[in-house]
């Protein structure tokens, strides 16, 4: 009896011992940070940029088994200044980041081919990029600035218009339009607008004080603006647009580089398939919007071929132009973006 009494207490204080050995060694997550500019989402209506990072740390909390735990950071908190995101990467104030390229371009011209209006079609233009020598030279852009992209979400820019839709180069001579930077301004230059520089959270304040005729830029963004009232057509990107903007989700080079092949195959898996939620909640803003202009009795257009290719001859002689002259293998890059077939 005292041998069975003595022998259940060793096993006992073994099983206790592996316990708190296991325990011990099991190390405590690390905690991530993923910092963007947008807002936070409270439901799945909520900014769908949000709603991809906040996918993309849930599943690799998941594929980690725990290793891995994150904080998402939105509105810019971790880094206020949008210029100065990627320099916030490399510093580790955050290890990944969910940003807009065009707040680069000051800093890496070179990424500015990336917007340059008349060369990405449709969505299903834009993902081709990755894999063709196009997306090759920005993956090693980006690594020379040290940075990787997991996900490229690529968003088309609409139209939102006080009169009449905006379909053909024509239809903005003398129409005052907040484009979306310097390659979109000088092509609306060349077909006739006069540009007006606007903060984005100004333009539903302008189009009320009648200041502003047309407005450019994301589906989700134009959406927001609840312009109904003012804005009677809308250009939609449900088919065409005149120019896509990158919005891809990055991780530091320094992080990403060391963690095991284990984790970086995480990433990276997790990273596509956030990728193509990214697309189609940008396809479903799409429609959104065509749904709640169609709703105010607003005009609700989509761009065809013939349309694109007619802001294409105004891109090349303006904004393709400038870009060859003043960027660094400029033509080069842009050569290499047309041998992506649409």
């Amino acid at each position: 009896m005292h041998h069975l009494v003595r022998t259940a207490g060793l096993v006992f204080g073994a099983a206790l011992l592996l316990h708190s050995t296991a325990g011990a060694q099991q190390p405590a997550p690390r905690v991530l940070k993923i910092g963007h500019m947008f807002p936070a989402a409270t439901d799945e209506r909520g900014d769908f940029r949000d709603r991809m990072c906040r996918r993309f740390a849930a599943e690799v909390e998941k594929r980690s088994n725990g290793a891995f735990k994150f904080e998402i950071h939105a509105k810019g908190v971790l880094s206020p200044r949008v210029d100065q995101q990627v320099d916030a990467l490399q510093a580790g104030m955050m290890q990944f980041c969910l940003l807009p390229l065009n707040t680069t371009f000051g800093h890496i011209p070179e990424l500015g081919v990336t917007q340059l209006p008349g060369l990405i079609r449709t969505y299903e233009h834009a993902l081709k990029w990755k894999t063709q020598p196009i997306g090759a030279e920005l993956n090693a852009i980006l690594a020379t600035n040290g940075v990787v992209p997991l996900a490229w979400l690529w968003q088309p820019a609409g139209m939102l218009a006080v009169e009449r839709a905006i379909m053909s180069p024509e239809q903005v001579v003398g129409l005052r339009v907040r484009a979306m930077g310097k390659s979109i301004d000088e092509t609306m230059k060349l077909a006739g607008a006069q540009i007006v520089a606007v903060p984005a959270a100004d333009v539903p304040k302008w189009f009320k004080e009648r200041k502003l005729d047309v407005a450019m830029t994301s589906s989700t963004s134009l959406a927001e603006f609840k312009a109904q009232d003012v804005c009677h057509a809308v250009t939609t990107t449900r088919q065409r647009a005149v120019f896509f903007f990158p919005e891809p989700l990055l991780v530091s080079k320094s992080f990403f580089d060391a963690l095991t092949p284990d984790q970086r195959k995480i990433l990276v898996e997790v990273g596509e398939l956030v990728e193509k939620l990214g697309i189609e909640w940008a396809r479903v803003d799409d429609q959104r919007l065509a749904e709640s202009y169609l709703a105010s009795n607003a005009q609700v257009s989509d761009m065809d071929d013939d349309q694109f290719l007619a802001w294409q001859r105004i891109a090349k002689v303006s904004a393709w132009r400038e870009f060859e002259r003043n960027v660094p293998r400029g033509a080069e890059l842009i050569q290499k973006a047309l041998a992506v077939a649409p």
